[in-house]
């Protein structure tokens, strides 16, 4: 695949596997790709939140961006358009789950004929219009679930809050029995019909589109992850320099293909916060999205990976203070030349790294001087 082209979708031009004309997955010698509509092997390669200006020329200048820096997927919470001329990029998006009373820690009363009901609506509309969009890479069930590891303050919660059908459930089952363990076990049913119902209804609305599954925030623990029956594609937030330990880890237990949902490198200046996971500079930073994205690659589990966020975030902040400095571009639209350079030179490579047939970038990039926080998932 040395120095192959690429279709329209992004996949390999000489690359050949079954066409359905919508993007799946398959394991080839090993190795999991996607398979884009045309038959091609695909690896998804992204940013998240791109939203240009106004206007035609706003889109069309993102979109010959993307395509020159070999990224040829519209991440999670972007809104860009076609371009001008009708050119299209591979996206994804995240089904939203309908709003209900109660819902504590982001977990809804899933026992609800009510909230049942509000699930087929929503996939109906929000997911039957997509049925026969071939761009569409695929459904993400959620982002970073907050109750994990908190089940026990999440059962007290729907004890003590308003009549539920969760909550009665819950009095019936403790009262067996109320450890921390039964409370697990409890929170963990909750989400299984939780991740059923959504993927029962998306399935229903739109027969044609992976299931991407919850972008969980660090590693699960492993009876979590076994709950992912109905998920074509594990996803996964990994702020780390690599990745490998928790894709490893997940895979190990899923058996799934592994598509990250976000992962970034910062740098403290310009008044900017210098994000979760902070490099010396500039041409560290460049130097970290190399070796993140190819020592991924490498492993037979992965299928993509996206970064967060096309642009700086507000020198004062966005809606909650944050103000990092993990743009490919910065505030007034300049793409940070290092990086962008950087992402094409990984790009061009990154079929050959995943296939085995090329070594990974093996450079770890240097920290700030001001130290690296600890991972927010450890």
């Amino acid at each position: 695949m040395a120095g192959s082209g690429c279709d329209r979708f992004g996949g390999y031009t000489d690359t050949r596997a079954r066409a359905t004309g919508f993007f799946r997955v398959e394991r080839i010698d090993g190795r999991w790709w996607f398979i884009d509509p045309e038959g091609h092997l695909f690896l998804s390669t992204g940013a998240n939140s791109i939203r240009p200006g106004e206007g035609a020329d706003g889109a069309d200048l993102v979109s010959r961006r993307m395509s020159a820096w070999g990224l040829n997927t519209i991440g999670n919470w972007s809104s860009l358009k076609p371009s001008s001329d009708g050119a299209r990029k591979a996206y994804v998006t995240t089904f939203r789950s309908p709003r209900s009373d109660p819902v504590y820690l982001g977990m809804p009363d899933v026992y609800s004929e009510e909230f049942a009901r509000g699930v087929e609506r929503a996939a109906e509309t929000q997911c039957a219009p997509l049925k026969d969009d071939p761009w569409l890479l695929g459904y993400f069930l959620g982002n970073e679930p907050p109750w994990s590891r908190r089940e026990s303050e999440l059962a007290d919660m729907f004890l003590k809050g308003p009549d539920s059908a969760a909550g009665q459930k819950l009095r019936e089952f403790l009262a067996k029995g109320d450890t921390p363990r039964r409370r697990e076990e409890f929170v963990w049913g909750m989400f299984e019909r939780y991740l059923d119902l959504m993927a029962r209804a998306i399935k229903k609305a739109d027969p044609n589109h992976l299931n991407l599954g919850i972008r969980f925030g660090g590693i699960p623990a492993d009876e979590i992850l076994k709950l992912d029956r109905s998920f074509d594609v594990c996803s996964l937030n990994v702020y780390e320099y690599e990745p490998t330990r928790q894709l490893k880890k997940v895979a190990d237990v899923t058996g799934r293909p592994l598509l990250i949902g976000e992962f970034h490198f910062g740098v403290p200046a310009d008044g900017l916060g210098a994000g979760l996971v902070q490099t010396a500079d500039q041409a560290e930073r460049a130097k970290g999205y190399r070796y993140y994205m190819e020592q991924a690659a490498a492993l037979p589990c992965f299928v993509g990976a996206h970064w967060f966020e096309w642009a700086d975030e507000p020198v004062l902040g966005r809606m909650d203070g944050e103000n990092y400095n993990i743009g490919f571009v910065d505030a007034t639209n300049r793409p940070y030349r290092e990086l962008a350079d950087a992402a094409a030179a990984t790009h061009a490579r990154l079929s050959e790294v995943h296939a085995g047939r090329m070594p990974p970038f093996a450079e770890r990039p240097r920290a700030s001087e001001h130290g690296n926080p600890a991972s927010p998932w450890d």
